[in-house]
């Protein structure tokens, strides 16, 4: 039996395309292993999102190889688009493979498993409007399951190459999503996080993200559903209230990627909101949905990036409730409109930058999960007694103490009794 192994790097959309990608092998008769083993064939599934993710990709190709010299070795993704020319000469990779990632994977290997001369490129068919996947995600070792409704982008923000990898956007046929979310649920998931580029745009059948969510929610009441990365705008004034109708089977806790919080960096980044819309928004939603983990994305470093922005973004944070934030370093990424943008701060200012408001996030996550002391939390347990610790729905990894044995896998109701450094708090049943 061929044996396989699959290098994720990047979002959770890719992490879905990783698990549909391993049903297709395991329903042919390869075997997975894990990352590390020396397989038969290695797939790497690359983020292009900066100049660092493709770096990373080419040093996992390189290990790979290292590893395993006779292995078949598979480029795919957002890195095969993006730098298509680098990999058509890499000496270490068999075959490279365009996004959309295709159905038909399998089919594209050569039988048996065969080392190519020189790389061969593979160019898949852009997704319809309204596109299906066949199988069904693999996910044996994960409590939960990405589900994948969306792909593409229409925002051409300034600094993103993502519509350029990933193609325009485009909405999962609605009952190919039922579908593959009832065979999820059957295989004993209990959370289903719904993945996408921009699932807010997401429209099928005459139903939008909350529609969709509503016909999902109608599948059974045993299992929660957790939204991925939602964009500013669109539809989310109804994605609220949905939330704040159903609290209990829809995880409280939103994703929604600011990228700065000064209106002039706004513009030049390309986003469709200005720093007012978007506290509004969110403060509306904060205070609708008591409990709310809201998490966000902050870039520093921007070309034309000056103190005084600077300064304006941090007071801007400091007031936001965010509970969650990730400070990112601006990362020029070739072919974006960014890249030849001038006017970049020095590093020592980058750094010096995104360390402050690593501090100020560090602060704001401590403040949030002080704030959930003595509630009792839904917890979707991912180990089993002795040691047992989960997700909470609103985004809080606890650890917990119990007289009786907890099993993985299980949704459990500890009262939060103390917090700890690294986004852990601790509960007890």
């Amino acid at each position: 039996m061929p044996t396989f192994a699959i290098y994720t790097s990047g979002c959770r959309l890719n992490q879905a395309d990783t698990a549909l990608l391993a049903d297709a092998l395991q329903t042919r008769g390869y075997k997975p292993l894990s990352w590390g083993n020396v397989a038969d064939l290695l797939i790497v599934n690359s983020c292009a999102v900066t100049g660092v993710a493709s770096r990373k990709n080419r040093q996992a190709v390189h290990a790979a190889r290292r590893l395993a010299p006779d292995a078949f070795i598979v480029l795919m993704g957002c890195d095969a688009v993006a730098e298509t020319s680098s990999w058509a000469e890499n000496p270490d990779v068999d075959l490279v493979i365009s996004n959309p990632k295709p159905d038909s994977f399998p089919d594209l290997l050569p039988s048996p498993l065969q080392r190519n001369s020189s790389p061969k490129l593979v160019r898949t068919t852009p997704l319809p409007e309204s596109f299906t996947i066949s199988g069904t995600g693999l996910y044996p070792e994960r409590t939960r399951a990405n589900l994948k409704i969306q792909e593409g982008c229409d925002f051409y923000c300034s600094y993103c190459i993502v519509p350029y990898t990933r193609g325009p956007a485009r909405s999962r046929q609605l009952n190919d999503i039922l579908r593959e979310a009832e065979i999820l649920l059957e295989r004993g998931h209990l959370e289903l996080v719904l993945s996408g580029v921009n699932i807010a745009t997401y429209q099928n059948s005459s139903c939008d993200l909350p529609a969709l969510i509503e016909r999902l929610l109608c599948l059974g009441d045993h299992f929660r559903i957790r939204l991925g990365s939602t964009e500013p705008g669109l539809c989310l004034d109804r994605l609220v209230d949905i939330m704040a109708a159903y609290p209990k089977r829809i995880c409280r806790f939103l994703h929604l990627p600011v990228q700065y919080g000064e209106d002039s960096i706004l513009r030049r980044m390309k986003r469709h909101y200005d720093c007012r819309t978007y506290e509004q928004a969110v403060l509306h939603a904060h205070k609708r949905i008591p409990g709310l983990c809201l998490g966000s994305d902050i870039i520093v470093g921007f070309p034309g990036e000056t103190e005084e922005n600077f300064q304006t973004c941090r007071a801007f944070v400091e007031r936001i409730p965010f509970g969650l934030l990730h400070v990112f370093p601006y990362s020029p990424r070739p072919g974006t409109p960014a890249a030849s943008m001038t006017g970049r701060p020095s590093s020592a200012d980058t750094r010096r930058r995104a360390a402050d408001l690593r501090d100020l996030a560090a602060q704001k996550y401590a403040a949030f999960a002080d704030s959930q002391l003595g509630q009792t939390l839904p917890v979707l347990l991912e180990t089993s007694s002795p040691s047992p610790q989960g997700w909470s729905d609103n985004y809080l990894k606890v650890r917990i103490s119990s007289k009786l044995p907890l099993q993985a896998n299980t949704i459990v109701f500890p009262t939060i009794t103390a917090c700890k450094a690294n986004r852990i708090v601790h509960g007890r049943i």
